[in-house]
């Protein structure tokens, strides 16, 4: 736990300290940190995977980038980091490579104060004051990945250079500080923080495309957070299957496309997992404060609206997440959905008396 609480700080030392340029993209960022604790250029060693099939062991986070050697299938890999779309790998011969997430599998702590694997800390939350974008480079010339309309609320990791840093889908996005408002800190730690403090806070984005069946999912998302905004004790254990479902249009839910096994079919309730998954990666910055009991992805691929392998599937007898609050305080819930962008917020709740 102090392992992670330092991680999380070295990330909020990183938002004030950094001075980068445009040439600074997210893998840049993530590679910054995890090599914090090298000695002599050798990163610590956080975990372990296997690769699924042979593997080019890349240079650069570059698919087209040159090759620096080649991995048999189930070949072992030692694992320093990771951005949104790579893994960063360790070969005492060849140096720091690259391998995209989804070709490995089976990856493992093998550090017990190693953060969790497969999301990097987002530190604050801020609401668009503006109609504004997210663009793929820290300049407003740069292409727009996504609208962002006025009033929706997203996480980021940290502000570079007037750009808050945003991880976007299994990329990184930026969205200029000046077009931000409400601009509210993560608390450095559960310890520090005080009642009604944000501890960790995730967002997902997703399709405003005026369809019915988008308009469903949409609504199913809003849905979904309605049922799970709430204070949950220390102890507690929370099912997201339980307290969100079941998926029926008496419950407020309609027909959307629904994911199952990689396969899109047609339900009710389609875009819950996004709700689950989007309240998954939140959990999962909190380290031991909460137990993970149950939790189910997408098929191999996973669901492609957050980072491989950290998708957290409901709806069924065996797809569901559930946790307990290991914290000894209360924690709270606070999810908004609008226009596009799902932010789920975990706050420190006060304790009953």
């Amino acid at each position: 736990m102090k392992r992670l609480i330092a991680f999380l700080l070295l990330l909020c030392t990183l938002a004030v300290l950094a001075v980068g340029s445009a040439e600074d993209y997210g893998s840049d960022i993530c590679m910054q940190v995890f090599m914090q604790n090298a000695v002599n250029g050798i990163p610590t060693i956080l975990y372990t995977g296997i690769t699924k099939t042979g593997l080019s062991m890349r240079s650069q986070p570059d698919r087209e980038s040159e090759p620096k050697g080649v991995l048999n299938e189930h070949a072992t890999v030692q694992i320093f980091g990771f951005d949104q779309t790579w893994l960063y790998c360790w070969d005492d011969n060849v140096g720091v490579y690259y391998l995209i997430r989804q070709t490995v599998d089976e990856i493992t702590k093998v550090r017990a104060d190693a953060p969790a694997y497969g999301v990097i800390p987002n530190h604050y939350v801020a609401t668009m004051a503006v109609d504004t974008a997210l663009y793929a480079e820290p300049n407003k010339d740069s292409e727009a990945i996504f609208e962002c309309a006025a009033g929706s609320r997203i996480s980021f990791w940290l502000i570079r250079d007037g750009w808050a840093v945003v991880p976007y889908r299994r990329l990184i996005g930026y969205v200029f500080l000046g077009d931000l408002a409400n601009l509210e800190p993560v608390a450095p730690s559960v310890e520090y923080a005080k009642p009604g403090d944000i501890i960790s806070v995730f967002t997902t984005f997703y399709s405003v495309k005026d369809t019915e069946l988008n308009i469903g999912r949409m609504e199913n998302i809003r849905v979904g957070c309605s049922y799970i905004n709430n204070v949950y004790q220390p102890g507690q254990e929370f099912n997201f299957n339980q307290i969100a479902g079941p998926y029926r249009r008496n419950r407020g839910y309609m027909p959307s496309p629904v994911l199952v096994d990689g396969d899109t079919v047609a339900g009710y309730g389609g875009g819950t997992c996004q709700v689950s998954t989007t309240l998954y990666n939140a959990l999962l910055q909190l380290g031991s404060g909460i137990n993970i009991i149950w939790r189910r992805p997408h098929g191999p691929s996973g669901a492609s609206y957050a980072p491989h392998g950290v998708d957290a599937a409901v709806g069924a007898q065996n797809l569901n997440l559930i946790f307990q609050d290991a914290f000894d305080f209360p924690i709270e819930i606070d999810s908004t959905a609008m226009n596009g962008a799902l932010c789920i917020c975990i706050r420190k709740a006060a304790a009953l008396n």
